[in-house]
């Protein structure tokens, strides 16, 4: 992508505009300068980090682009605008700095080293074993999706804007066999693959993503929609290129989406439909300042969440609390017939308490956690992104859209080693490699 210099003048301009605009905007609400520098200071960094990628690669979509997300709200968690946020303790600021710079560094190291590929013991396997192999997983989901809905005793998707069907899904025991059910957000992109190499015809793609699409919205899990839309994304644009403009619609209908699945899941009571979605969302984030909705979005998912690691990281080392690798390893005990509980106590878990993807190399390995898995982050993922862009194999597709949602839910929790991601990893090497 070859931007004149006139034109990256005028995006520089631009965004120093905006930036200006939203110091003024924020000091305005009697932020302090402890909070307005580092929010700055993190704000640049973001701008800049997309800049450099989207110039280098010519490709929106990149790991700094997608990591420049984790950055700005990294910087925005300093803006106290929600009472359930706090102060940081020096340590956790320290990791949040040391995380940035050893991702992009990782990251930077990689685009300097040739692309790599992990060595495949099993042989590829041919279109037809393919499509057969991924029709059995796909029955595989439907047949849990069957049994998980007579658990529950109804179809979520027939009773949307209850929010007792989100609390009836999560209080719904589930196994580890629910994870065929997760599955069905790549599968359309697998399906796809398959019918590029004229194995499917396009109708039968169709109906097997319809299918899988019907499936996951009864889950009304935004996290799974994101992974669809991210997969599916990432597979059209590996055999066509997609329009500047059409891109940013897409991602202006992902974040229309996130948020009215966000008031569906809800709002239930008369009193919360009379509500605005910002005015619900500002309520029950205990937000206290005049946010508008993507900033209470940012604060609610975002923000808040940085407090709660700071929280995991200070009792961590109070307590003295190290994992020594447990966190790293959750794909493998995750399988295991053992208390979890034990192995991850959930004083100390991001992941129930939601507490940023930072926290768990820090619990695991303490500083050389922070600076060593978030170096491999950045290599591993840029990695696959320049397989994917050198178009070195379909099993790319998959496997880079698994590292951007990974990347993207940085904000939330360490999806880089949940069972899951690792699961999927397996099924697309099988299926596609």
């Amino acid at each position: 992508m070859g931007i004149k210099p006139y034109i990256l003048i005028l995006i520089i301009g631009a965004l120093l505009f905006v930036d200006v605009y939203l110091l003024v905007r924020y000091a305005s609400w009697g932020c302090t300068l402890e909070e307005l520098i580092p929010f700055g200071a993190f704000l640049l960094i973001a701008e800049g980090l997309s800049v450099f990628s989207i110039i280098r690669f010519g490709q929106m979509i990149n790991p700094f682009t997608i990591y420049s997300i984790f950055v700005y709200i990294a910087g925005f968690s300093f803006l106290i605008l929600s009472d359930r946020q706090m102060g940081y303790e020096w340590q956790f600021v320290l990791m949040m700095v040391f995380s940035v710079a050893f991702f992009i560094i990782g990251g930077l190291v990689s685009m300097k080293t040739f692309a790599f590929s992990f060595k495949n013991y099993i042989p590829p396997l041919s279109s037809r074993i393919s499509l057969a192999f991924l029709l059995l997983v796909f029955v595989a989901g439907i047949g849990v999706f069957i049994m998980e809905v007579g658990q529950l005793g109804y179809l979520p998707v027939l009773n949307l804007g209850n929010a007792a069907v989100y609390q009836d899904i999560n209080e719904n025991d589930v196994t580890p066999l629910h994870n065929f059910i997760v599955l069905n957000s790549v599968l359309p992109a697998m399906f796809y693959i398959l019918y590029k190499k004229k194995t499917i015809h396009f109708w039968q793609f169709l109906a097997l993503s319809f299918v899988c699409v019907f499936i996951i919205l009864n889950f009304f899990s935004r996290q799974i929609i994101v992974l669809f839309f991210f997969s599916m994304l990432i597979a059209y644009s590996y055999y066509k290129t997609i329009p500047l403009l059409k891109l940013f619609s897409i991602g202006a209908a992902c974040i229309v989406l996130f948020i009215v699945l966000g008031q569906l899941r809800g709002s239930s009571a008369d009193e919360d439909k009379e509500m605005s979605v910002n005015e619900f969302l500002k309520d029950y984030g205990d937000i206290t300042k005049p946010t508008n909705i993507i900033e209470t979005y940012l604060s609610l998912y975002g923000a808040v969440n940085f407090s709660s690691g700071n929280e995991i990281v200070s009792t961590a080392l109070r307590d003295d609390y190290v994992s020594y690798g447990a966190y790293s390893a959750r794909p493998l005990i995750t399988v295991l017939p053992i208390d979890k509980n034990a192995i991850y106590p959930p004083l100390y878990s991001s992941y129930t308490k939601i507490g940023t993807y930072i926290v768990d190399p820090f619990l695991d390995f303490r500083w050389f956690g922070v600076v060593a898995l978030n170096f491999l982050y950045g290599f591993l993922s840029m990695n696959s992104f320049k397989n994917y862009i050198a178009k070195n194999g379909e099993y790319y597709i998959v496997e880079w859209s698994l590292f951007i949602f990974c990347i993207f839910m940085c904000s939330f929790t360490n999806f880089f080693h949940m069972f899951f991601v690792a699961f999927f990893f397996i099924v697309n090497r099988l299926a596609i490699k």
